[in-house]
């Protein structure tokens, strides 16, 4: 899906920077967590609920600057629009999933994860 080429190779710099390596985040102490902590919100994960978990840890571990909820909120919905995008990503995850995703893999906060003014959460 992705190649094998960085970032600084597709755009060379004078002087190259210096990058934190990426996570690896699908290892088995990932998966139990996001299992123990489904059961804490009586969440059944199914096939297509680990799809999307799935799509979300493979954007982690091949993005460097993943911050912007709205971005990944709609590359999600992309992702999913023969499913039927954000909707079937809400039915899928009522408490909104971006939001639910990063409690259940204890993954970072993300930037305007919500919307105050219209109470969007994603």
């Amino acid at each position: 899906m992705y190649s094998p080429i960085t970032i600084d190779e597709m755009f060379p710099r004078a002087e190259p920077m210096l990058r934190v390596p990426l996570p690896t985040l699908k290892t088995s102490q990932t998966y139990a967590l996001i299992e123990r902590r489904a059961k804490e919100l009586q969440l059944k994960l199914t096939e297509p609920h680990r799809e999307v978990i799935e799509f979300v840890l493979d954007f982690y571990e091949h993005c460097d600057d993943c911050e912007n909820a709205r971005a990944l909120a709609d590359l999600m919905h992309e992702e999913f629009i023969f499913q039927g995008g954000r909707r079937y990503l809400y039915k899928l995850f009522p408490a909104g999933p971006l939001n639910t995703i990063h409690y259940l893999a204890d993954l970072p906060a993300l930037k305007y994860e919500t919307d105050p003014s219209s109470g969007i959460r994603f």
